[in-house]
């Protein structure tokens, strides 16, 4: 079955940033900080950002205009939502930082695991893109890794922990002693089709 192309135009991310460097998108980057210190670091990509707070997304827009870089771009919205309409394997990274874990059952609908997300990250990632997911919750982990490993196209690259990782959540983590889980997974090649 062939992949459905998204709603938005292939050319969006060329209309959005002005160039054809590779994306990476951030889902949920909380206060920005990863998104900011990546595009500053890697100005040969575009970063951009899908976070569910309109109150954590206009901090973010105000961070981006006061001090840039250019290269990132945040937008306010649910990952499993505006996933599904961008342009099919146009993403070369996707990045999964420190979801909220929702510990509450009546909140468990608002954690970003659930079944249409693995699919929604396969979408976008082209062929031998890569997620790279970090928690250090290990519930969490666990839950993130059963949703991805069940996905087909996606294939586990590699598992372990992180010593050191420069975002507050991280920080925070390592300082009360706790574990940074990380996962990466790629995109495989298209099958061919029969």
């Amino acid at each position: 079955m062939a992949e459905q192309p998204g709603l938005l135009p292939a050319d969006c991310w060329r209309r959005l940033f002005g160039n054809d460097n590779p994306v990476a998108i951030e889902i949920g980057p909380g206060r920005g900080e990863f998104l900011r210190a990546a595009a500053q670091a890697t100005p040969g990509w575009n970063f951009y950002a899908v976070e569910r707070s309109w109150t954590r997304t206009l901090g973010i827009e105000a961070a981006l205009a006061a001090a840039g870089p250019p290269n990132a771009r945040v937008l306010w919205g649910d990952a499993g939502c505006v996933l599904p309409a961008l342009p099919a394997a146009s993403v070369s990274a996707v990045f999964i930082q420190f979801p909220d874990p929702w510990w509450k059952r009546r909140h468990f609908k608002r954690r970003l695991w659930t079944p249409h997300i693995a699919p929604a990250i396969r979408h976008v990632l082209a062929p031998q893109g890569e997620l790279e997911f970090l928690t250090d919750v290990e519930d969490t982990f666990q839950l993130g890794l059963r949703h991805l490993d069940a996905e087909p196209g996606l294939q586990r690259a590699s598992i372990g922990h992180l010593e050191r990782h420069e975002t507050n959540f991280a920080r925070k983590a390592l300082e009360r002693g706790g574990v940074i889980y990380r996962a990466v997974y790629r995109r495989a090649e298209r099958q061919a089709e029969s």
